[in-house]
């Protein structure tokens, strides 16, 4: 499968040069990659739907839009997109686990130090594990990262997709779809829920609330647990 890589950042000496360091890592890593740069983000915006990884400025000094602006809006268009921040500021790690940024390069870039980077991506990459829903005599092949929930709907199950507003409806139950997902990165944070822990943007005893604003309940005996779980989530993945 096509990898495809952004590079946005204002800086042409900057962007040439993570470019040279991604190639170099991806030449004895990776077979069928392709990289393109932007000098802003307005522009990458327009191309968001076909990117997997990017790496993006933090602080366009030349005008337009700062990265937090554009990751914002990358969220609202697609969430399974990993953002890596390029920025001379580390105090920006509070702020970067709002978009759910994967990791932050400090300028000037460390070659390193990004393939470390690259290294964590993709072995989380490679983490990411198929579940395969039978419908109508098909089988429907998703990847673990696709899924934000799964709802109970009776004696059958809704999986609700992180970038589509479509639904698939099967005939497994949740407790039965909670077995087949041998994955600690989802929670059953309710009878009727099981959700996708990389995908919470925020929570309390209420409920959680997911990046793209859907809101799930959350059962009261269950949120002490949910803390714990989504605390050891947010140390693994760093």
């Amino acid at each position: 499968m096509m990898m495809n890589i952004a590079i946005c950042d204002d800086d042409k000496n900057l962007r040439d040069t993570v470019e040279s360091y991604i190639l170099q890592y991806l030449m004895k890593n990776a077979n069928d990659f392709k990289i393109k740069k932007y000098e802003s983000g307005e522009s990458l915006l327009k191309d968001i739907d076909d990117i997997d990884l990017v790496f993006l400025d933090y602080d366009f000094e030349d005008g337009g839009a700062n990265g937090m602006i554009i990751a914002r809006a990358i969220r609202q268009k697609k969430l399974d997109v990993t953002i890596i921040f390029l920025t001379s500021y580390t105090s920006i790690v509070y702020e970067a686990f709002e978009v759910a940024a994967f990791r932050f390069l400090v300028k000037p870039i460390d070659k390193k130090t990004l393939f470390t980077i690259l290294d964590a991506y993709f072995n989380m990459m490679n983490e990411d594990k198929v579940i395969v829903i039978k419908k109508d005599g098909t089988n429907n092949y998703i990847k673990y990262s696709q899924i934000s929930y799964i709802e109970a709907d009776g004696k059958n199950s809704i999986i609700h997709y992180v970038n589509k507003k479509d639904v698939l409806n099967c005939s497994e139950n949740l407790a039965k779809i909670e077995k087949m997902i041998s994955n600690n990165s989802f929670f059953r944070c309710h009878k009727s829920f099981l959700v996708h822990m990389k995908y919470v943007d925020s929570f309390s005893r209420m409920g959680l609330k997911l990046q793209n604003g859907e809101e799930i309940i959350i059962s009261r005996p269950k949120y002490r647990a949910f803390c714990e779980a989504f605390g050891e989530y947010i140390d693994r993945i760093g």
